[in-house]
């Protein structure tokens, strides 16, 4: 799968192909479009997402399963459409299912702090809170204080939950489990830790308590650190570790030494070296723009997530032109397998063989975060484009 040209020079040779690249602003913006009108869609009266669809089956899906965590990242996605394209068109429903977050999901610890729950009839082994999850859920919720949407009580008490579970090295506790009353490690994800720091960000812009950025201070820096002592071949890529630290580089008076910031800097780059050289630079292939060890349409769209926050984050010219055009590539292949008709129109399934005899039910099966990382991606990259312009 793998094409041995250097990415680079496979697309300037490559010229026919990038002029005629499916990822222009008009394509961009009809993903996008066809995204949004698959969440509205699967946006119940209730404020609950519909979890999982068939992209060509009538196969129905049970509703009990359910991700707390990903009901608040699609959130954080319908919330990129307000602030990077100005279109409040899903901000209604986004606000109702904001509220089902919160009265279904958002759980008193004790009396100074609150978690984001997963239940064990849904998604746990346990009734838990994870700081992963809490971390997600600031994100999708910070924004609505502004407008006198949630009380700031609430954003805090779930603030003082993540620096809670926060270990003195500024790793994060995965779990806390009600019935033993304690943290644990149990229902971990390696994202957490990104998503506990790019939420306490998400807290410090509405309520500019230095707890916040001290605690993703420690956070990212553990991250970078344990990141930066492993071969590049062992580097997991951390989407969610690399949104974090683009955020914290975008935010005035971050507090960050010349030094600290060589370290973050440092671990995103080794992100992207470590993932580059996966990616199917080969555009006769059907797999075109995908990367070697990661099969979902889902996992690409975390891929360029990543890539596009990285994009920022590195100074060297040469490591963002190689970023842009794996990014062109990568979304170009995710924008070809979306589903552009029918009741799943919009609708990202799980592989790109989703449409062909040889796919089964995962291949099909439409998760609502599937659609969500799909447009967060296509939206970053879109203001990528705006503010190159500019």
């Amino acid at each position: 799968m793998r094409n041995n040209i250097p990415i680079l020079f496979n697309f300037l040779k490559k010229k026919d192909k990038q002029e005629n690249s499916l990822i222009n602003q008009d394509a961009l913006d009809n993903a996008i479009l066809l995204s949004m009108l698959y969440i509205s869609r699967n946006t119940r009266l209730d404020g609950r997402f519909v979890y999982r669809n068939s992209a060509t089956s009538a196969k129905k899906y049970s509703d009990r399963k359910y991700s707390s965590l990903r009901h608040a990242g699609t959130l954080y996605s319908m919330y990129l459409c307000e602030r990077y394209l100005n279109n409040d068109t899903l901000k209604n429903k986004r606000v109702l299912a904001s509220n089902y977050l919160v009265k279904n999901y958002i759980k008193r610890v004790n009396a100074d702090r609150y978690g984001l729950v997963s239940k064990p009839d849904e998604e746990a082994p346990v009734y838990l809170a994870t700081s992963g999850g809490t971390g997600l859920a600031l994100i999708a919720l910070s924004n609505l204080l502004p407008e006198k949407l949630i009380s700031v009580h609430t954003l805090r008490k779930m603030g003082n939950f993540l620096l809670w579970m926060q270990s003195n090295d500024g790793d994060f506790w995965p779990s806390y489990e009600f019935v033993k009353k304690e943290k644990s490690i149990l229902h971990s994800a390696r994202y957490y830790p990104g998503e506990a720091c790019l939420g306490l960000l998400y807290l410090y812009e509405v309520d500019k308590d230095e707890r916040w950025l001290i605690g993703v201070q420690k956070g990212i820096m553990h991250i970078a650190r344990t990141a930066n002592e492993k071969p590049e071949h062992d580097i997991k890529f951390d989407h969610w570790g690399i949104l974090a630290a683009q955020k914290l580089f975008q935010t005035e008076n971050n507090g960050l030494t010349d030094a600290q910031k060589a370290i973050i800097t440092g671990f995103v780059e080794k992100n992207v070296k470590s993932i580059l050289e996966l990616q199917n630079t080969d555009p006769k292939d059907d797999e075109y723009g995908s990367f070697r060890g990661t099969r979902t349409l889902c996992g690409l769209a975390t891929l360029m997530e990543g890539l596009i926050a990285a994009y920022d984050c590195v100074p060297a010219k040469v490591m963002k032109t190689r970023i842009k055009y794996a990014i062109e590539a990568g979304l170009e292949h995710l924008y070809k397998y979306q589903v552009k008709s029918g009741e799943m129109e919009g609708g990202i399934p799980g592989t790109y063989i989703w449409n062909t005899p040889a796919a089964d039910d995962k291949d099909r099966e439409v998760r609502i975060d599937n659609v969500q990382h799909a447009i967060s991606a296509w939206i970053t990259y879109k203001k990528l484009l705006n503010s190159e312009k500019n």
